[in-house]
């Protein structure tokens, strides 16, 4: 304001202009949104550094989309009903639908105020009758995909043992830690990779990797669990790094002008170049597009979409197959040209697939964590943080930084960020 009347003054004006009206107007809106953005974000931090109250829990509550969670602490649950378990929570993982239901992305929205966090390790504190049946008793130490009722970024977290129950005991030797980023992506990427491929040893597979942790879960199966030969498409250097560490055959990073090029190379040497030939070549490379496209100009939505873990298989007669998986744009009528001749195409959606195979399901859970106690296969953890520096993990997933899990501290609240080299 008083930028202006100086301004006015020497001007010798005795009347705002119109134009200075609406400069003086939106500067206005601006101090008044940063105003409220300030307060907001105030509100979000003041009480990061709570006290524990008796018979009360901390928890990282989402009370408005696209502002940063609040802790607070919170009554616990209820006593648990008869098919039902009380976590005592260790670590809480995040994933892609945690930060879309924060920004009001995702596919439902949640009823606010919530608490996100869905997969979970822990002990359990307290066991219902039903859970008792099923084999769960107090000190269990348990994994749980609580994709139902969600709770895991606080101390205490319900979930429910019943017909398409989700979670899974785990060996005292096993550590939380390990175990936290393991069972959702590998899930994903095992049932997709038995159901809709086939993968047989020595199979060259190429997987799209994008920021997706599935994608790296299927890197690492498909590496030391299937022994199939791996190309790695990563949107980052670092991320052509883990695929490497995984073992790879190869991993590159996306370069629009060579990717094709690079692929046909290593095609060659292994006498499979035919699909690059004559109109079946047409094919993979409007199909191969339909999954680099995710680095062109894909939104934060598309890429961090649970959903959008797809399949392709492109069969060669005598020479054998290539197969293209991965991080995928949605396949719509315009690329329904390219579901002919010899390939397939199919997402796939692990939510879907527990509602109609719910055996199947937790069958590939007891495998997954099988080839974890074998050593196998080793989940990537790119940071640890502490349940108060919650917002600072958020924003590292938001800006998509890495394909490994963040994983959130929720006994030790304070610690810092820790960045994992895996």
């Amino acid at each position: 304001m008083r930028t202006y009347t100086i301004l006015l003054n020497l001007l010798g004006c005795r009347i705002f202009t119109k134009l200075y009206r609406n400069r003086l107007n939106n500067l206005s809106q601006r101090i008044i949104g940063a105003r409220l953005s300030t307060e907001k974000n105030a509100e979000s931090v003041k009480n990061i550094n709570l006290a524990p109250e008796p018979r009360k829990i901390h928890a990282a509550v989402l009370k408005e989309f696209s502002i940063p969670l609040v802790i607070e602490n919170l009554k616990p649950p209820k006593k648990v009903q008869h098919s039902e378990v009380l976590i005592d929570v260790y670590y809480c993982a995040l994933n892609a639908s945690d930060i879309l239901l924060s920004k009001n992305l995702y596919i439902f929205e949640p009823k606010l105020p919530t608490v996100l966090g869905y997969e979970v390790v822990g002990k359990l504190i307290e066991v219902g009758t039903e859970a008792e049946k099923k084999g769960f008793t107090v000190g269990d130490k348990v994994i749980a995909l609580n994709k139902d009722r969600f709770g895991g970024l606080a101390e205490r977290c319900l979930a429910e043992v019943g017909v398409e129950y989700d979670i899974w005991k785990i060996s005292s030797e096993l550590k939380f830690i390990d175990a936290v980023s393991i069972l959702d992506n590998y899930i994903t990427a095992l049932v997709a990779l038995e159901t809709k491929v086939n993968l047989d040893e020595n199979d060259l597979i190429l997987i799209n990797v994008g920021i997706s942790g599935i994608g790296l879960a299927a890197v690492d199966l498909a590496t030391n669990v299937f022994r199939a030969k791996v190309i790695g498409v990563c949107a980052t250097e670092d991320g052509a790094n883990l695929v490497r560490e995984k073992g790879a055959f190869t991993s590159l990073k996306y370069k629009s002008k060579k990717l094709l090029k690079q692929i046909e190379e290593i095609a060659a040497e292994r006498d499979i170049k035919a699909i690059f030939d004559d109109i079946d070549g047409e094919y993979f490379k409007k199909m191969l597009d339909c999954f680099t496209n995710v680095y062109k100009d894909a939104t934060l939505k598309e890429l961090l979409r649970d959903d959008n873990f797809a399949v392709v298989v492109h069969h060669l007669s005598r020479e054998g197959r290539v197969i293209i998986a991965g991080t995928a744009t949605t396949i719509t009528d315009a690329h329904s040209e390219v579901q002919k001749s010899s390939f397939s195409v199919s997402g796939f959606s692990l939510t879907e697939y527990r509602k109609k195979m719910p055996d199947v399901y937790r069958q590939a859970g007891d495998e997954i964590l099988q080839f974890l106690e074998e050593g196998l296969i080793t989940p990537s953890c790119s940071l640890i943080v502490g349940l108060h520096k919650i917002n600072d993990a958020f924003q590292f997933v938001s800006e998509s930084k890495s394909s490994g899990k963040v994983v959130i501290d929720i006994r030790n609240k304070e610690a810092n960020v820790i960045k994992v080299k895996n």
